[in-house]
């Protein structure tokens, strides 16, 4: 059953961290609309895909025994080939959540800022390396309907693989897989994201609730303090961002440890970490945090149960000695994912 809830997250951001511009999606009231599209002539890497119809898109049903992923795409994320097609959509941005349950996978995605669609696909390669196409979603693209909502679109829907080690390759490292969403302007791929497992569990029917808010502004807090081994370095103590929709974050007190989100609402969440998964030497590292409620019982964050900080810029720690108790500030960006009950 649909929650009676409407989320609305601003509109574009722009991390101050390096200029990535990064877009902030909304939860939709309706997890069935769709843009549609046409193929764009990509093969489907080995993988045998049947559509599945219906008047849900083929995501209702038990999702007991699924495994669930997320991923979140922009266009700095792309990896253009030199006299290749065209990739890399500065404006664009999108969400993706990704259900494989037996030899169903079935997916649901919402994109702004992008022209329309004309592919979608699972591809597998780590990041900063492009693979091969392994799971392929663009017929679903043409099915559904439009709505206009103050969002560019979404889609939702179902395809069989008929390859078990596709499948097994997936789910036993999501990471080395991205979603990559094409366009006809930029046939290499507009906006790219690499795939990360979702700890908890939602109804799939429900999965365009869940949201993304990317930082608009924000700094990683470091204060200068001995460490075990004796010498000073800079450790985390806080961190201050404004995400959109004026979502501010930062630790419920300086050295605790502990992120919180509030909303304007007053609905607040604090997080626990779960995992995390490098992102380079030059940024911070994508996290899975629990989600507990510490605010208002109703709101936007009312039902949120698991938080992604992911496609991370900057905001790494000064290396080297410091002066005790010296304190910078080191701007960063991210997208957040709020996964909901």
């Amino acid at each position: 059953m649909k929650r009676n809830k409407t989320i609305l997250i601003g509109t574009t951001a722009v991390a101050d961290a390096a200029g990535v511009t990064l877009a902030v999606l909304p939860a939709f009231a309706d997890g069935k609309s769709t843009t549609a599209g046409h193929p764009a002539g990509h093969g489907d890497g080995g993988s045998s895909i049947s559509v599945q119809s219906g008047g849900d898109n083929g995501v209702s049903g038990s999702d007991r025994g699924a495994a669930l992923f997320v991923a979140s795409l922009n266009g700095a994320n792309e990896v253009p080939v030199e006299g290749g097609p065209a990739a890399g959509d500065r404006d664009g941005a999108a969400v993706e959540f990704v259900k494989v349950k037996g030899d169903k996978v079935s997916v649901a995605v919402k994109w702004r800022g992008t022209d329309k669609p004309t592919a979608l696909h699972i591809h597998q390669g780590k990041k900063g390396v492009n693979g091969g196409i392994k799971i392929d979603f663009t017929e679903l693209l043409s099915k559904g309907k439009t709505k206009s909502k103050g969002w560019t679109g979404a889609v939702a829907g179902t395809v069989k693989v008929k390859d078990k080690a596709v499948l097994d390759a997936f789910k036993g490292d999501p990471n080395g897989h991205y979603a990559n969403l094409h366009t006809a302007a930029l046939p290499g791929g507009a906006v790219r994201g690499q795939f990360h497992k979702v700890t908890g569990s939602f109804g799939f029917g429900d999965a365009l609730d869940n949201f993304q808010a990317s930082v608009v502004k924000g700094k990683q807090i470091y204060e200068c303090k001995k460490g075990d081994d004796g010498k000073f370095s800079f450790q985390q103590r806080d961190v201050r961002a404004v995400l959109g929709g004026n979502i501010d974050h930062s630790f419920i007190a300086p050295n605790s440890g502990t992120p919180q989100w509030i909303a304007p609402d007053h609905s607040a969440v604090t997080g626990s970490l779960i995992s995390k998964t490098a992102n380079g030497d030059k940024n911070i590292p994508e996290l899975d945090l629990k989600a507990t409620q510490s605010g208002k019982k109703h709101g936007l964050f009312a039902g949120t149960q698991e938080i992604f900080r992911l496609n991370t810029v900057g905001g790494v720690a000064p290396a080297g000695s410091c002066a005790e108790s010296a304190v910078v500030g080191v701007p960063y960006g991210a997208d957040y994912v709020f996964i909901q009950k």
